[in-house]
């Protein structure tokens, strides 16, 4: 039985390779499209904070996971995630949502009070009448 759990266990290895190889290669060559992923969609063209927040954060909770499952004593168990990063990824989301609320508020009000037009990316803190 132990022949066949590594031999299941080398399969899925290469597997994993493999995958992560085809996709770091089409990353690399632009067969996937990445142009825009983590820029502002207000009309700016500026990299938004709330993308990259969620980004950084997500990619390290999963990268931190991928290395408890490695190091799982357990074969065939799924190893538990602490709960200090569902919290950390739950609030990245949560900031990121709520970024994209504000701004859907600012509009809908700056364009229903004829205020003027929603402010560029990084001028949150100037007077809406632009001045």
């Amino acid at each position: 039985m132990s022949t066949l759990s590594e031999v299941l266990r080398y399969e899925m290895l290469f597997l994993l390779i493999g995958l992560i190889v085809i996709i770091a290669y089409r990353l690399l060559t632009g067969g996937i499209n990445t142009t825009g992923l983590l820029l502002d969609k207000t009309g700016g063209r500026a990299v938004s904070p709330g993308r990259l927040q969620m980004l950084i954060v997500t990619m390290s909770i999963a990268i931190y996971y991928l290395f408890i499952v490695f190091d799982n004593e357990k074969p065939g168990e799924f190893p538990d995630m602490p709960d200090q990063f569902l919290l950390a990824l739950g609030g990245s989301h949560v900031l990121y949502l709520g970024g994209k609320l504000y701004g859907m508020f600012y509009r809908l009000l700056a364009g229903r009070l004829g205020i003027g037009s929603p402010p560029e990316p990084g001028r949150l803190g100037k007077p809406l009448n632009g001045g």
